[in-house]
């Protein structure tokens, strides 16, 4: 047995790259989250849509796999649901688009009811 101490699980290069993406998963959680919530403001939603991964980001670490499947999983669920909330939208604004103008105000008014 040796009296040195064990080195940690990885270089520090895959430690650092670890930390990152643990950092990365984290954000984009947090994002979806807001986002899911309904509570982001336009310049929000902006600031989410123009993420661009850190450059110095490695490859995926094997034990940050699963959690990386879950969120995309959880990503393509909110973008199948926005893709729907999107289509009845439209629909909406169809039917209001197909009404005429305002409705005439009536010629008279009943009192005796």
């Amino acid at each position: 047995m040796s009296a040195e101490p064990e080195e940690p699980f990885g270089t520090p290069e895959e430690l650092a790259n670890l930390a990152l993406w643990g950092a990365v998963l984290t954000q984009l959680e947090d994002n979806l989250e807001t986002f899911l919530e309904g509570t982001v403001a336009e310049q929000a939603r902006g600031a989410v849509a123009d993420w661009d991964p850190p450059a110095e980001l490695g490859a995926l670490p094997e034990s940050l796999l699963v959690r990386a499947r879950l969120l995309s999983k959880a990503q393509n669920r909110a973008y199948a649901q926005l893709r729907n909330e999107s289509r009845s939208n439209r629909k909406q604004s169809k039917l209001i688009n197909s009404l005429s103008g305002p409705v005439p105000p009536a010629v008279y008014l009943e009192v005796d009811g």
